[in-house]
Order: structure tokens, then C-alpha cells, then sequence
């Protein structure tokens, strides 16, 4: 998946431009609006960042080490009991098999982009500082011409940049877990 960046001055003009994506097929969870105008976004109805990222309160590895460390304690206690710490090397090779696994998930969330890239470069920095919008899309490749199509009946969008994103395994997880809360 690829994710697209625009930089936008109207609320009203993105809530256009959502739903004209939704009709097109592109599902609201891989739309999001970062501003600094939470109060409006609100009155919109428009997917927002979440505020630990927005913040920049969750790091790359954060979520990959607290997998791991989740992971890491489920083998333990699995160890413990079973009883596996009583064999002739003891509990050894499940705590390296632990540790390798804590240390393997956070190398890994490091690498995966499952959140917003650089919230605080200067270009989004800038544009928020103004009251600018920024949207952020993540599509797949049958969808990029129908996105350019739409992108360019809005003269007021500016095209920002194109970068790898959130695995479509990781979204699909997400539309689940949204349709369970409904």
C-alpha cells in the first residue's frame, strides 16, 4: 500500500473529498486528517489522527516491543507451567527463545511503518502552524488512478509526497476491530 499526503486549507473541501473517495470504494479507515482544529474535525465527521501519535508519544519500536514482551511472558508462563524448566538445561533455552523474540519484534515494529511517519517534519509542521489541513491516504495500487482522478478536481489540494505504508494485513485487523465496536 501506498500512502499519499496532501496539504489542505478547507474542512469543508475534505469532507467533500472523503466521500467522494468512500464512493469510489476507498474505505473511511484509510483516510486520516491531521490539524490542529480538533474541535472542527469533530464537526466534520472526518477520520483523525490519533492523539498518542499526534503527539509523538509512540515511538517506531514501541509497538513491536510490547508484542514482544507479551509474547516473550506467554512463553515463560507456558515454561513455568509445563513444567519445562525441570529438564536437563533447565529453563535456559526458553528464556533466549523469550529474549530473541522480544528483541526480533522490536527491530521489526522499527522497520513496518504501522503509524504516521514524521509527524514533526518541518512541511507539516509549517502547514498545521498556518490552520492548514493535512490528509493522508492509504490506498492500493488498483485504487492510485481513481485517487489522481479525484485529487485533481480539487485545485485547492496540494500533493505533498507518496510513501510505503500500514501492511493491508495490519488494516484489515483494524476494519474488524472497528465493525466489532459498532
Amino acid at each position: 500500500m501506498l500512502r499519499h499526503y496532501y496539504i489542505i486549507d478547507s474542512l469543508d473541501e475534505l469532507d467533500i473529498i472523503e466521500h467522494e473517495l468512500q464512493s469510489f470504494g476507498i474505505d473511511k479507515s484509510q483516510t486520516h486528517t491531521l490539524t490542529n482544529d480538533d474541535e472542527s474535525l469533530s464537526k466534520h465527521h472526518l477520520y483523525q489522527v490519533d492523539d498518542a501519535l499526534k503527539k509523538g508519544l509512540m515511538k517506531n519500536g514501541d509497538i513491536g516491543a510490547a508484542i514482544g514482551m507479551l509474547v516473550a511472558v506467554s512463553i515463560l508462563l507456558m515454561t513455568y507451567i509445563q513444567g519445562w524448566y525441570l529438564g536437563p538445561l533447565g529453563g535456559m533455552p526458553m528464556i533466549l527463545l523469550a529474549l530473541v523474540i522480544v528483541v526480533f519484534c522490536t527491530w521489526e515494529g522499527e522497520h513496518l511503518d504501522i503509524h504516521l511517519p514524521d509527524i514533526n517534519s518541518k512541511v507539516f509542521k509549517q502547514s498545521l502552524e498556518n490552520g492548514k489541513s493535512i490528509l493522508f491516504i492509504d490506498i492500493e495500487q488498483q485504487h492510485e488512478l481513481t485517487v489522481n482522478k479525484i485529487m485533481r478536481l480539487h485545485p485547492m489540494l496540494k500533493p505533498e509526497g507518496i510513501t510505503s505504508t500500514t501492511p493491508e494485513w495490519l488494516l484489515q485487523q483494524q476494519k474488524k476491530f472497528r465493525s466489532l465496536l459498532k
